[in-house]
């Protein structure tokens, strides 16, 4: 439990009250759950880099093909994505798909939500998580929680490579086949 720092995008409103992280207006938190709920032609969602987005308008403009989004219908498409796309491409080509982040919320005023953390937790995106990726300083994510697991790497059961594989990444599909 040490070793949780916060949250992707934040996370479900605390009682006692962390910090509160301001969604823009428009933007809604969202959860992995939530996303992959989104998985046909006719209604697709995928993650990149923490947010959330609608590209179903976007498919057919897609100038690698639909079947390329598709593949990554309602799950986190960011290493994928970043392995192959400059940063300014979703802002020049598909802004309006964006939609939200992940992470719980509630509502606000200024039109945006509000993602409420627990007491010293912070709000992290997947670009933060991603800077974080040696034996000296390891960030995972596992659950939409963003843990600093550098000081487990050497108490790790399964050894130091099994979490090092994942430095700075979304951990979360691999963690949960292995720990249920």
């Amino acid at each position: 439990p040490d070793a949780v720092i916060g949250m992707i995008g934040g996370g479900a409103p605390a009682a006692g009250g962390g910090a509160a992280v301001a969604l823009p207006p428009g933007m809604s938190a969202y959860t992995l759950a939530d996303v992959a709920k989104h998985t046909t032609k006719s209604d697709c969602w995928v993650v990149v880099n923490g947010e959330v987005l609608d590209v179903t308008k976007f498919l057919s403009e897609h100038p690698g093909g639909e079947l390329a989004i598709l593949t990554f219908a309602g799950k986190d498409a960011s290493e994928e994505f970043n392995m192959i796309h400059p940063p300014d491409v979703i802002p020049k080509y598909a802004p309006d798909a964006v939609i939200g982040i992940i992470g719980g919320g509630a509502a606000a005023s200024g039109g945006g939500a509000a993602v409420a953390l627990p007491p010293g937790m912070s709000a992290y995106t997947l670009a933060d998580v991603a800077k974080h990726t040696t034996k000296s300083d390891c960030w995972v994510v596992v659950n939409g929680e963003v843990l600093d697991v550098t000081k487990f790497l050497s108490e790790h059961p399964g050894g130091e490579l099994a979490i090092l594989t994942f430095a700075g990444k979304d951990a979360s599909e691999e963690f949960n086949m292995i720990h249920p």
